[in-house]
């Protein structure tokens, strides 16, 4: 059974909503990411946000938020009709596409990208890297 959610949230399907659950994860992310990591789970989430935003159905966005010892995984969750998850959309940026890198970008700098549900939920992960610590270090040498 998962942990309890750090957060759960329900937005409106909107560009300011979703720009405030970006902060809000981000905040919440500050205490276990920093520097590169932060950014790049900041910058994952606010593609995934945006593309609920512009391609997802409904009124609302359910966003949560999960933390054990390894990972942070964040879902969204769109009361759309979901779409066809391309492998290829994942795996190479659109040749010449002034548009369309969302899903290529998150796959590049989340761990673990899933579309699950027919395309309504996306699950991103991203591990929590071990920190330089006294403990670390008295075990060297």
């Amino acid at each position: 059974m998962p942990p309890p959610p750090e957060f759960h949230g329900s937005f409106a399907r909107t560009a300011k909503s979703a720009t405030r659950a970006r902060k809000i994860l981000r905040n919440l992310a500050k205490t276990w990411l920093s520097g590169q990591q932060l950014i790049d789970f900041e910058v994952a989430i606010g593609e995934a946000l945006a593309n609920a935003v512009e391609h997802g159905g409904g009124d609302s966005l359910t966003v949560t938020c999960n933390r054990d010892a390894e990972r942070i995984v964040v879902e969204i969750k769109d009361e759309g009709t979901g779409f066809a998850a391309d492998r290829a959309k994942l795996s190479a940026a659109p040749a010449g596409a002034p548009r369309g890198y969302g899903l290529f970008i998150m796959h590049k700098i989340a761990d673990e990208v899933e579309i699950l549900e027919g395309g309504t939920r996306l699950r991103l992960v991203k591990y929590i890297p071990f920190a330089d610590s006294a403990e670390g270090d008295a075990q060297v040498g």
